[in-house]
């Protein structure tokens, strides 16, 4: 088989997708390396399938995918389905970790919730516009039933604490999740109280160490090294493994499943990095902790994370990385990390008219 480049893995994986999502086995589409221990032999589709795939489902996936043209390596990866990564109750048995900590002022990567219905994921980010500071995380974390009713946001999330005393703010803004069509971002901000209740820096370890995000990137390629903190795994590493990825999430009652299109799939180099309550968790560049990815979903094992490209978040809310400044101030973080023109490894930005069906919605702000 001829070595593919990432443009024509590309091309190939949007001619193949809408196919293979149609079979129930099929979980995600996305390009990545044709073999990620030898990245010289170029781009392939990547398939990711149920765990347990029959071997005669397999065959005739495989049959398929060969009926579509032999020019671009196809690699079949039994990941498992993609369900979102919010713990709703309480676990039997968890390990105290400051991730789950009532902490105060609040950083990124810490346990964040909301009340009603009960939902515990984390805040993924500490963000600014017009000088007002917010928390970045998920829809499905911050907003009641995918809708505009008024939400408290609880820090730690009710699976980690009770709720007396622990409201910090309440959700304001999110975008909508549509089932039956095609969705880019699951995301909401969190407005708190005050500005001094929010620390715009990000957990890394439990013993309290923080550091400074010092913006976030508009883009990333196949293969770039990242970590990031949740509530659940705490400091976890990964690899994009896949990009430009069409995936079904789970997301269970009355949202079912849905379609996201343009997402990264993250591997874990040691282990789970999305397990329930990780929901919200933001992705950094391990080189200079650029913000790069937003975490909404995982595989059943943890071991893979399926993200929303930061650039696309931070541009729907017209938000920047908040980071502080002299005299208890906050200034906005810098912005990089355009993709090289032509280089299809990285994450393709949004169409102006994909941009327009992302539009963010107000949240009430009184019940």
């Amino acid at each position: 088989m001829q070595m593919a480049t990432f443009n024509e893995a590309l091309k190939h994986k949007n001619r193949i997708s809408p196919v293979l999502l149609k079979r129930s086995e099929v979980m995600a589409v996305g390009v990545g390396y044709a073999d990620p221990s030898k990245p010289s032999l170029g781009a392939g589709v990547i398939v990711y399938t149920h765990q347990k795939t029959v071997p005669s489902s397999l065959s005739s996936l495989k049959g398929m995918v060969a009926k579509a043209g032999k020019a671009v390596p196809v690699r079949f990866v039994p990941s498992g389905m993609f369900k979102t990564s919010v713990s709703s109750s309480k676990p039997k048995a968890i390990r105290p970790t400051l991730f789950r900590n009532r902490i105060r002022p609040v950083p990124g990567g810490v346990s964040i919730g909301k009340p009603d219905p009960f939902s515990t994921g984390t805040a993924g980010v500490i963000v600014i516009k017009n000088n007002q500071l917010y928390i970045l995380s998920n829809n499905h974390v911050l907003i009641k039933n995918n809708s505009t009713a008024f939400s408290a946001t609880v820090q730690p999330g009710p699976a980690d604490a009770a709720l007396t005393g622990n409201t910090i703010g309440r959700a304001f803004q999110f975008v909508r999740l549509r089932p039956g069509e095609v969705n880019f971002q699951d995301s909401a901000i969190a407005l708190p109280f005050s500005n001094s209740l929010l620390n715009p820096r990000y957990l890394v370890s439990s013993s309290g160490q923080l550091v400074t995000v010092p913006g976030h990137l508009l883009s990333y390629p196949v293969g770039l090294q990242v970590f990031k903190s949740g509530r659940t795994t705490g400091f976890v590493r990964g690899t994009v493994e896949s990009n430009n990825v069409d995936v079904r999430v789970s997301y269970g009652g009355t949202l079912g499943t849905l379609l996201f299109r343009n997402q990264s799939v993250i591997r874990g180099n040691t282990g789970a990095v999305s397990l329930p309550g990780d929901s919200g968790s933001v992705w950094l560049r391990a080189s200079d902790r650029f913000a790069a990815a937003l975490n909404f979903a995982g595989t059943a094992d943890g071991l893979r994370s399926i993200s929303n490209p930061i650039g696309t978040v931070m541009s729907t809310y017209g938000l920047r990385i908040a980071i502080p400044a002299p005299g208890g101030t906050f200034k906005a973080g810098a912005i990089k990390g355009i993709a090289p023109r032509g280089n299809y490894s990285y994450v393709q930005q949004l169409t102006d008219e994909q941009h327009k069906r992302t539009r963010a919605v107000l949240v009430k702000s009184s019940k």
